[in-house]
């Protein structure tokens, strides 16, 4: 196999994370022959957990070696930046797709050469198939033994298993409706499919159980509009979402219960306080993790959330970013939301919704006031937190939500001050 001996830059599948062995390229942003510059988006890759805008590693004109698809192994040389048309034409007219050898090992990989490519096919006794093909039969329920590959050495690739999806209407589908009927299918993305499987996992791996109550957050709101009135002294823009992690953070560190996870019969808790933020986004939601929350600043929170926020938007979250979270704090008033009966982030045993602030009419001391109110919902894992410890948990936040005052006075003498 032909391998360039030159200063090209070259191009490969990149590791997302600690865990990645391979992933799928959803498309090249950069065409064949493309003049493109160091640090610009060069295409789009995906693992089970993120959608990642891979940046060129160099300058160069663009050889393509590998076209999109999935399966395809951490490490693999998917293209060439030339660097000048004369090396273009000689890479071009020599190279063939090549597979990172340290990422092959026989017999449980094997490598084929076919029509100039190369792929990998991953062997289960005697039945081949492609990564891609195994992941969806397992989705699906198909058995591959029934399947007969119309790849490489009769191997079953993803459009048999698409084929025979095709031909076998699902058991439940009524008589009177037919395949012409249908308005369209379409397969789970890689991170669709990832939440599909975890909120399944989620809902029966534990108990949960959710309670609801309502927070008067009118001084917490007044502390944001100070802060927002001198933005640039204080270097940050305060929201709600990150007032209520810092207070998060200050209540998980008194009841640890709540920053724990559980695996099979062991409850562990976590030293530092973890707190995932769900993000949604036009594919799914991921859930980038402000980490050590209870040792940061008001401001360092802040910073932390809008980059976190940003770079989940931008397709920039590597899976590192939303490993090790610990509790998991969603705000669906961001779409008009109040209460939900929201499913835990697993193995984590608890998560808190915030809805949408809304004035409303309160009696205090005997007197009608209006006052902002926010909607909460807390879902819990009944086979660690009873309903007790939970309404424990929810008075004492809402005991700080609405008398922040003294937390803020401790947090500006301290040396983590805003």
């Amino acid at each position: 196999m032909w391998r360039k001996e030159t200063v090209a830059a070259e191009v490969k599948m990149p590791k997302l994370g600690l865990t990645m062995e391979e992933g799928k390229l959803l498309e090249w942003v950069k065409k064949e022959k493309d003049l493109v510059e160091k640090g610009e988006v060069l295409c789009i890759i995906e693992s089970d957990k993120v959608t990642y805008e891979m940046e060129s590693p160099g300058s160069g004109i663009l050889v393509i070696l590998v076209e999109r698809g999935e399966g395809i192994l951490v490490g693999t040389l998917l293209g060439w930046l030339a660097l000048s048309e004369e090396e273009y034409t000689e890479i071009r007219s020599k190279a063939v797709p090549q597979i990172a050898t340290e990422e092959i090992t026989p017999p449980h990989k094997e490598m084929l050469e076919h029509e100039g490519r190369t792929e990998i096919s991953r062997l289960e006794g005697e039945i081949r198939a492609t990564p891609g093909a195994r992941k969806l039969a397992k989705e699906r329920g198909i058995d591959l033994a029934t399947i007969v590959g119309s790849g490489p050495v009769g191997r079953v690739t993803r459009e048999d298993i698409l084929k025979a999806i095709d031909k076998t209407p699902p058991a439940s589908q009524m008589a009177s409706l037919s395949r012409k009927n249908l308005l369209k299918e379409e397969s789970m993305s890689g991170m669709r499919a990832t939440i599909a499987r975890r909120m399944m996992q989620s809902l029966q791996t534990s108990a949960q159980m959710t309670a609801f109550s309502e927070w008067d957050v009118t001084e917490l709101m007044k502390i944001r509009a100070y802060i927002n009135r001198s933005e640039e002294k204080m270097e940050f823009r305060a929201t709600i979402p990150g007032l209520i992690v810092a207070l998060l953070a200050r209540v998980l560190k008194e009841m640890p219960i709540f920053n724990a996870s559980v695996e099979g019969s062991t409850i562990k808790y976590w030293a530092d306080v973890n707190i995932g933020i769900a993000v949604a986004l036009p594919d799914g939601l991921v859930v980038p993790v402000v980490f050590s929350a209870d040792r940061k600043s008001l401001k360092e929170i802040h910073q932390c959330m809008a980059d976190i926020i940003s770079r989940a938007r931008q397709k920039k979250l590597l899976p590192d970013d939303m490993s090790n979270g610990t509790f998991t704090l969603t705000n669906i008033g961001s779409y008009g939301g109040e209460w939900e009966t929201i499913i835990l982030n697993p193995p984590e045993v608890a998560i808190l919704a915030i809805g949408q602030v809304a004035q409303k009419p309160v009696v205090q001391e005997g007197r009608i006031t209006v006052r902002e109110m926010m909607p909460i919902s807390l879902t819990v894992d009944h086979r660690v937190i009873d309903g007790a410890t939970s309404g424990s948990f929810r008075k004492r936040m809402k005991e700080l939500v609405e008398n922040p005052g003294l937390l803020w006075v401790d947090a500006m003498a301290s040396s983590s001050a805003i």
